[in-house]
């Protein structure tokens, strides 16, 4: 995911994005892969409580970099307003499932199902907001 960051940065900062507002972007970017990545490491079957410290990074900086990239799409020369707003709508998702997670962290009954439906919901819009970036990054390179 990285990688995609790094991409998207330099993409948005040739499209005359100010640069504080994606280099922000970025370092949010890198928490959330640093989170994803430490997920992997520290799986909820082993320690829940570290489980759950790590995937915040992920949760919490997904949340923030969505929010940032899209503000910075919207102020991009050339991109489109939906593929900016789409950012707002994943963010959306990762307030949601962050509010489940709360919920089920006080009360692991009320809500653990839905929680889990919204974060695969989440995984599927964020995997598209991924491809749709890539692809018109993509078309723009084609169209120069």
């Amino acid at each position: 995911m990285m990688f995609f960051f790094l991409n998207l940065s330099v993409f948005l900062i040739k499209k005359e994005v100010p640069k504080i507002l994606v280099n922000l972007s970025l370092v949010f970017g890198i928490i959330s892969s640093l989170g994803n990545f430490l997920i992997g490491l520290f799986p909820g079957d082993g320690s829940q409580d570290l489980h759950n410290f790590v995937s915040s990074f992920f949760f919490l900086g997904g949340l923030a970099y969505c929010i940032l990239y899209g503000i910075s799409e919207l102020k991009a020369k050339g991109i489109s307003k939906l593929q900016a707003l789409s950012g707002f709508v994943v963010a959306f998702f990762f307030v949601v499932f962050i509010f489940f997670t709360t919920i089920n962290y006080y009360n692991p009954e009320l809500a653990l199902e839905l929680s889990h439906f919204v974060e695969w919901i989440l995984f599927g819009l964020l995997m598209s907001w991924i491809i749709g970036h890539e692809v018109s990054m993509i078309k723009d390179k084609k169209s120069q």
